[in-house]
């Protein structure tokens, strides 16, 4: 073969391993594209030329001239076309940039003109119609040159010039031969014209045309498949076959989709083309993805393994391409199944990236914004390192990696204003400065360049301003009104530096409603105003209260800037705008339009961790308060009901996971997958929330310390973590979906009880209390077997949530002074008390048994410790918690329990724990769990070295009580991580707890804390109490505060020993009158009893009790913080020695 062949051939290879993808893919442009002119020598019309034989010189020409320019032209339009779309996309929504301004047509006019030059060319090989050549033509030159017309016509379609593609087109076919091959490639790609955008077959393309287009792209399709079929080209039949099946996936009909494909296939082996069997091979993929089926075993190894060694790396690449299109796009629509699989297919094929952009966009989109932080700082500490690692070798630094460092930072700020917290905000500002200073040392100097130093300038002074704004918005929650004022007025301060006079003046307007200043927060908004999308003016006026002003921009949404991201956003700004106007049929209307949108979205989202977070959205809530105060106002007979059961719909959502496990039959292999799969997600929620603890940790130690924290993200395996938490996910949900496959879809929308049936299913002699709180309204609802009652109240926003942390916060000191020395916290209870308590009075008197459904931010109120009179409820009441109403109807009918005496019992307590974690000894959970084990004559316990993961969890299987008393390691900004240390090293984690909890009758966590979590706007709270009632426990009993070792062992063996006397005894009614009796118990008998109990389980008080007074130990709680110096001086009726613990259930 001669060597000017030889170096055109070479030159078609090396643009098919830098150019080629399916379709029409614009996959990031790679410096091996540009590299692949050099790699084949140069010359390549020279080396054709110099070939003798002129067939053997038009095949030079083919591989060294027109396939390179081809791939190379249908690269670069593609790329061109996306860049004009998305100019005209900023100009459409106003966006004023430079770029905008530019000329984005030429970049798709001068391939048309490379591709064009190659004409004249085929004279010289014999092609009839050149220049007037005709007499001698070759056939083949004629065909070669008819293909190159076609192709020409074949970019003008796909640079969206269909009539200047015509008389190319028409040309190609008068040119061609007339065999069976020309006539079939003529006939397939005008199939793909008919079909739309050239290449959608080839990329799997969603977007169907009319069924006529469909019917007339079929129709040239089978032309061409005959065609093929006379000309004995298995190849042909194999492209056409898959063009086939495109066809009938856009129709609908996947079974025929599937069949073409089948034959696609097998044509395409026949034909020994790689390529296509393996772009065959990925579309089987995806449908396999789209209707839920299996996905083949091995098939993106061995697409991998073929590119890299007999195949094109560019075409993988192309391949993996698409697979992430079709992700984003079921992503784009909430379809977190699909999505997370396509995802994890485009991660099979392998390459930098695989399918995490996909995952983050998917967070962003579920708005998991904790997620996207990770995902942002992890993002910027791997383009850190390469730029770190060219410095040290005396390299200058790539431009992709300087790029991403701001990118990512960018990312990282905006992820951390939309989750609104505080100390990761301050992290964000550790990330920009990072960012400046690798923009400001590696990137060469120009307009772009500053402009975007600029903006990253501006983030850093406007993430300062967004600390100090949502510091005071904690603090005002919390009732620090003081601090609250005083951190709003830094951020009005802060704000004067930030360059963005668009910036300054709306958090200007947000910081002075929250002081109370309205007339300078109009202002603010009335000099904002100008600058505003209609979007964003809108909901600004009805923020301020006045709907009439804001009336005047919803014509204007989608038009004067983009219109919302989320169907619900819009049918939220209308019900807002209709219940200011009183319009409170309207405003029922248009929020039930929205919260049905987002159900649907949330639906879609299949995994617990996403669907708690997209609920997790002011939006969202506010739908669900428009539908329940404009309900409750509208005057029908049954308002108060229907106002009832809209706010249980609010704070339901969780249910949809209990829902999961209710698809499964109880026992059954199903039930343990949707189990595992659920302890996945757990493990995967535990592993971002660490990465965000080691983010938040490096903001707050700010400087080289804090870069030093985010190089341990950075550290943390780069990618790795994720890919493999990721594919534990997905071999659960694999699972899940071959045995249970409802799961995935699982909602309790459809079945949520009305007001009726939850009368019903009350038990005799109980009340049951409701309430909705949000921004100044609280409302209660009182439910007995015979009526529903409410209350509405108009309060100032946060007051309510501000005196529950107080009142909480005074139960829980172990230092409170007596009665009448603390009268902030005091006054707290007894304003709760006249607001959640008093309207229901009467209902009160009448019942004995109460049951409380709070609000998320009301979580963690002791109902039961609030004054009533002149004593506490918890005094004359049996108070019972749950989260949502309708585990009523859930729990209820069932057959009748086993008497305690008679079931398993598991209790473990004081494992020893490797002393260097620093956990002090609890010689209180040891008793209790022995005394325990002793009432009920089936009970075991565990302690000590004996407490280990692998002895519990085997020992648990089957065991109707699970008691577990050891230190409880919670963090309220970290939920899943929650966990409970035992004998060495090892902890009892939340997904632990979902494999060892099934369904028991009797959970008990006794540590510290082990009833917080994470509260929500959408109503949930995220922590062990969420996940007790996941496992399907009966009831729960945990803790709302640190428990004190001594009473918290009296209070649960006293409770035990109620299920003892009384094998029948409701749970939550043993633990009432427990509480009641440690309550009266002075601090010596309280002390003596602890003796009593601790010497009959073997063990010793401990050093902590060795005080000057028995009555006044040592603090000595269960949670994992250090051994107190101070004592415990809170009277012994306080609430915090007999009421942490709270019954959970029914």
């Amino acid at each position: 073969m001669g060597a000017g062949l030889v170096r055109a051939l070479r030159a078609a290879a090396v643009a098919m391993d830098a150019e080629w993808q399916p379709g029409t893919s614009t996959v990031p442009f790679r410096s091996e594209t540009a590299a692949a002119p050099l790699a084949t020598g140069g010359g390549t019309r020279a080396a054709a030329e110099s070939v003798a034989d002129r067939r053997l010189r038009l095949a030079a020409h083919l591989a060294g001239r027109h396939w390179p320019v081809l791939l190379s032209a249908r690269m670069t339009i593609g790329h061109g076309v996306e860049a004009t779309a998305a100019q005209e996309r900023a100009v459409r929504h106003g966006v004023d940039a430079h770029w905008t301004e530019r000329d984005r047509a030429e970049a798709v006019r001068e391939p048309l003109k490379w591709f064009d030059a190659l004409y004249g060319e085929y004279g010289e090989y014999g092609a009839c119609g050149v220049y007037g050549v005709l007499g001698g033509a070759d056939a083949l030159a004629c065909d070669a040159l008819a293909q190159h017309l076609l192709l020409a016509a074949d970019l003008r379609v796909r640079a969206g010039d269909r009539a200047g593609a015509g008389p190319s087109a028409r040309e190609g076919v008068r040119c061609a031969s007339g065999s069976p091959a020309s006539a079939g490639f003529a006939a397939l790609l005008v199939g793909d014209w008919r079909l739309g955008r050239p290449g959608a077959a080839e990329q799997c393309g969603v977007e169907p045309p009319g069924a006529r287009a469909l019917s007339r792209a079929a129709a040239r399709y089978r032309r061409a498949e005959a065609a093929y079929r006379d000309a004995g080209s298995e190849r042909g039949r194999a492209a056409v076959l898959l063009r086939l099946a495109h066809v009938e996936r856009l129709g609908g009909r996947p079974e025929a989709c599937e069949r073409f494909l089948a034959r696609a296939e097998e044509s395409a082996l026949a034909a020994g083309d790689g390529a296509c069997t393996a772009l065959i091979r990925v579309h089987r993929e995806i449908d396999a993805i789209a209707v839920g089926a299996r996905s083949g075993a091995g098939v993106a190894e061995a697409v991998a393994h073929w590119a890299r060694t007999d195949g094109s790396t560019s075409w993988l690449r192309g391949l993996r391409q698409l697979v992430l299109e079709r992700a984003e796009f079921w992503s784009a629509r909430g379809d977190t199944v699909r999505a997370g699989r396509a995802a994890g297919l485009a991660r099979g094929l392998g390459g930098e990236g695989g399918g995490a952009g996909v995952e983050a966009g998917l967070y962003r989109r579920a708005r998991h914004r904790l997620v996207g932080v990770v995902l942002a700082g992890t993002e910027q500490q791997e383009h850190v390192a390469a730029v770190g690692a060219c410095v040290g070798r005396g390299e200058a630094p790539g431009l992709a990696d300087c790029l991403g460092v701001i990118a990512a930072a960018q990312a990282f700020h905006r992820q951390a204003v939309a989750l609104r917290d505080p100390e990761l905000m301050r992290a964000s500002g550790e990330s920009i400065e990072v960012a400046i200073e690798v923009g400001t040392r590696y990137l060469p100097g120009g307009d772009q360049v500053d402009t975007v130093l600029a903006l990253l300038r501006s983030d850093l002074v406007s993430g300062r301003v967004h600390e100090s704004y949502l510091r005071s918005r904690r603090a005002r929650t919390a009732g620090l009104v003081a601090e609250a004022d005083r951190l709003a007025r830094r951020a009005l301060r802060e704000a004067e530096g930030v360059p963005d006079e668009l910036f300054r003046l709306v958090v200007g307007c947000s910081a002075r409603v929250d002081l109370g200043e309205r007339a300078a927060a109009v202002a603010a908004a009335e000099a904002a105003e100008p600058s505003l999308t209609a979007l964003a003016a809108a909901a600004l006026w009805l923020r301020l209260g006045e709907p009439e002003r804001a009336a005047r921009y919803l014509p204007r949404i989608g038009v004067d800037g983009p219109g919302p991201e989320h169907p619900w956003e819009l049918p939220a700004i209308r019900a807002d705008l209709a219940l200011a106007r009183h319009a409170h049929d309207e405003a029922a209307a248009h929020a039930r339009e929205g919260i049905r949108a987002f159900e649907e979205h949330r639906r879609r989202l299949a995994r617990d961790a996403l669907r708690a977070s997209s609920a997790d959205d002011p939006v969202v809530a506010g739908l669900h308060h428009a539908a329940v105060v404009s309900l409750l106002s509208s005057g029908r007979p049954d308002a108060v009901a229907a106002a009832f059961d809209q706010a249980e719909r609010a704070r339901a959502g969780f249910l949809d996971t209990v829902h999961a496990l209710d698809t499964a039959p109880s026992g059954s292999p199903a039930r343990t997958a949707v189990r595992d799969w659920l302890a996945a997600e757990v493990h995967w929620s535990a592993e971002f929330e660490e990465r965000a603890a080691t983010l938040r940790a490096a903001g707050q130690a700010g400087g080289e310390r804090g870069r030093a924290g985010q190089d341990r993200v950075g550290e943390m395996d780069g990618k790795r973590w994720l890919g493999e938490v990721e594919r534990g996910l997905g071999v659960a949900e694999e699972k899940v979906r071959r045995l249970a496959p409802a799961a995935l879809g699982a909602s309790y929308a459809g079945e949520l009880p009305d007001a009726a049936a939850v009368a019903g299913a009350l038990p005799g002699g109980t009340l049951l209390l409701t309430y909705h709180v949000f921004d100044d309204v609280l409302i209660g609802w009182a439910m007995t077997r015979d009526g529903l009652t409410h209350e509405r109240q108009t309060r100032r926003p946060h007051t309510t949530v501000a005196a529950v942390r107080r009142f909480h916060a005074w139960c829980a000191r172990p230092d409170a002074p007596g009665p009448g020395g603390d009268d902030e916290g005091e006054a707290a209870g007894r304003e709760l008390a006249e607001l959640l308590l008093r309207p229901f009075a009467g209902a009160l008197d009448g019942h004995r048994r109460v049951i409380v459904v709070p609000p998320a931010a009301f979580a963690l109120l002791p109902f039961h410790a609030l004054p009533w009179e002149g004593d506490v409820l918890g005094d004359t009441h049996d108070v019972s918690y749950l989260p949502a109403v309708s585990l009523l109807t859930r729990r209820h009918g069932r057959p009748p329990d086993r008497p305690w005496t008679e079931v398993d019992a598991l209790l473990v307590g004081a494992p020893a724990s490797d002393p260097r974690h620093g956990l002090r000894e609890l010689p209180g959970t040891a008793a209790e769990v022995v005394e325990g084990a002793r009432l009920l004559p089936r009970g075991r316990a565990l302690t000590g070295p004996a407490a280990t993961r692998d002895a519990v969890l085997a020992a648990a299987h089957g065991c109707e009580v699970l008691h577990f008393a050891t230190h409880g390691m919670v963090d309220e900004l970290a939920p899943h991580r929650s966990r409970l240390p035992l004998a060495g090293d090892d902890v009892l984690g939340l997904a632990d707890l979902l494999g060892v909890a099934h369904e028991p009758r009797l959970l008990v966590l006794s540590g510290c804390d082990t009833g917080r979590g994470t509260a929500t706007a959408g109503g949930d709270v995220l922590g062990l109490t969420r996940a007790a009632l996941i496992t399907g426990a009966r009831h729960a009993v945990v803790s709302l505060w640190p428990v004190d070792d001594t009473t918290g062992c009296l209070v649960l063996a006293r409770t035990y020993a109620w299920l003892a006397e009384e094998p029948a005894v409701h749970p939550g009614t043993a633990l009432a009158r427990a509480r009641r009796e440690v309550r009266d118990l002075s601090g010596a008998e309280r002390y003596e009893e602890f003796r009593a109990l601790a010497r009959r389980a073997g063990v010793h008080p401990g050093p902590a009790d060795r005080g000057p007074a028995p009555a006044a130990p040592r603090p000595r709680s269960r949670d994992s913080a250090p051994l107190g110096t101070g004592r415990v001086t809170a009277h012994p009726r306080h609430p915090y020695h007999w009421a942490p613990f709270i019954h959970v259930g029914t």
